[in-house]
């Protein structure tokens, strides 16, 4: 059995009325920094695009991740959109989210909500994993990019979750986003003693010479374009604030 932390990709974007979010840029960012860092031996992921709600089960017991990131459309009132057995779009609200991360039992330690509104969902997963990740508002496809792409990359790079989240915090802000306060971390009691990643190994230590080994760091930079669509979606009639680069919120009609 591998003894790696395995991170599942999880990507819905079922809308077909508006632009599409870039979710296999991102996959493929986060995959990149996962396997640049100094961790990449301890890390591995895998990616499930177009997921259903029958799809959800199957991946989360065929693949027992440690970590589960989702990246897609949100709604107010938690709910993630996914979907159905037809393809249309479906809510999937945060009491049958919930209830299958716990009857997971323990086993996925690490759940990010890279969509709009997912803070309700990140109130109830917060007591059945270790640390839950969302957001307060709506997020635009740029921002949730920088978030993802700066949190495994410290990952990636030994760091742990708390500190992955803050850095990624910090880089939205060194960026100059307006959005670096929508990300929000909640964490089970006791999750800082129950590290995800072992410590690092010490330095190597100084050589005959006088030289000691160096690691150059990666600097990761955003040279993909991106809509300015953010990642709040409704079926039907129903009316979504979505977030645009302009720090907007305008109603949107299904």
């Amino acid at each position: 059995m591998s003894d790696k932390i395995k991170v599942l990709f999880l990507a819905a974007d079922p809308f077909r009325d508006r632009a599409k979010l870039e979710l296999e840029a991102e996959m493929r960012a986060i995959r990149r920094a996962l396997m640049r860092g100094k961790a990449h031996d301890t890390l591995e992921m895998e990616s499930h695009f177009g997921t259903r709600t029958r799809d959800l089960q199957a991946a989360l017991l065929d693949y027992r991740p440690d970590i589960v990131h989702f990246s897609g459309h949100g709604g107010k009132g938690g709910v993630l959109y996914l979907s159905d057995a037809a393809g249309n779009p479906t809510a999937v609200d945060k009491a049958a989210l919930g209830k299958l991360f716990d009857l997971l039992d323990g086993g996925v330690r690490v759940v990010v909500l890279n969509a709009c509104h997912t803070h309700s969902i990140v109130e109830v997963l917060r007591d059945i994993v270790d640390y839950a990740i969302g957001t307060n508002h709506a997020i635009t496809d740029e921002a949730a990019f920088t978030f993802s792409q700066a949190f495994y990359t410290a990952l990636g790079s030994g760091a742990g979750v708390q500190q992955a989240f803050d850095l990624a915090v910090n880089q939205m802000e060194l960026d100059g986003s307006e959005e670096a306060a929508v990300p929000v971390l909640r964490k089970q009691f006791g999750a800082d003693r129950r590290p995800l990643l072992d410590a690092p190994p010490a330095p190597a230590p100084q050589s005959a010479g006088g030289q000691h080994n160096k690691i150059g760091r990666i600097v990761a930079s955003n040279d993909i374009g991106f809509n300015a669509g953010g990642r709040s979606g409704a079926p039907g009639g129903q009316a979504n604030e979505i977030g645009h680069l302009s720090a907007r919120d305008v109603k949107f009609n299904g």
